[in-house]
């Protein structure tokens, strides 16, 4: 079985810690797949084969190559291609709950107590992701950014999600269930996963025995998002214009 390796909280993001907890170089030293954000709450983050892609919220894909840059919250393996040598199918499932459900009950799911991971390409009638752009200083809570978050369908696309199933005892450490990202075939498009319908084409599951967690050493994290609970001017998430450029 393998490890899952994860940078700070899912409590800590909805709080408003976008700051820093490990940079891409570390954190890829943990492994090769997995999903997560960048500084800033920076677009989406997609790792796959290795390679730290972004999600911008300009709906643009672009690669983090400066390893220095920081991963706020992610989750990610040295995923095992030798798990099932023969890649698994789902002929078709028509949205985000059946897509769980098919998974759970697949064979290679222990259980709902352990971690997994999946690695599948597909051809989906319909998916859409959402992203963000980069945030400033100080920060808000979730909540309050989520109503600016950018959304984006995409109509008979094939690509790849990348998944990670946590159990519901890590509700506030993880997400409760599946939590999908998606890199179009073309490396064009991609983000968090919000609705799917589809085929996957081919997959892997790895499960996960192991989890180690990187806590943050942000303010934040410390003590909590004072500067959020004080702060009620919402123009600080209109994000800069050199910002939406350099997505771009």
């Amino acid at each position: 079985m393998g490890k899952l390796f994860q940078a700070s909280t899912l409590m800590s993001l909805m709080d408003g810690n976008f700051d820093y907890t490990i940079s891409i170089e570390y954190f890829l030293k943990n492994g090769d797949t997995g999903i997560g954000s960048y500084n800033g709450l920076n677009g989406e983050a997609i790792f796959l084969d290795g390679i730290a892609y972004n999600a911008t919220g300009s709906g643009n894909i672009k690669i983090m190559d400066i390893p220095q840059t920081g991963v706020t919250f992610g989750q990610i393996t040295k995923f095992n291609e030798n798990v099932n040598l023969t890649p698994l199918k789902i002929d078709r499932f028509t949205d985000f709950d059946d897509l769980s459900k098919q998974l759970t009950s697949n064979m290679l799911f222990k259980g709902p107590n352990y971690f997994y991971m999946i690695k599948g390409s597909g051809t989906f009638s319909s998916i859409t992701v959402r992203t963000s752009f980069k945030q400033r200083k100080p920060y808000r809570k979730m909540e309050l950014v989520s109503k600016e978050l950018k959304f984006y369908t995409y109509k008979d696309i094939k690509g790849t999600i990348i998944g990670v199933y946590s159990p519901s005892y890590t509700n506030g450490l993880s997400f409760d269930g599946w939590h999908f990202h998606f890199l179009s075939e073309d490396k064009a498009k991609g983000g968090h996963v919000t609705a799917i319908a589809g085929s996957l084409d081919a997959f892997k599951i790895n499960m996960m025995d192991k989890y180690e967690i990187k806590l943050s050493s942000s303010h934040i994290f410390q003590y909590g998002n004072t500067d959020a609970d004080n702060n009620t001017n919402l123009e600080n998430s209109t994000p800069k214009e050199a910002e939406v450029k350099e997505e771009k």
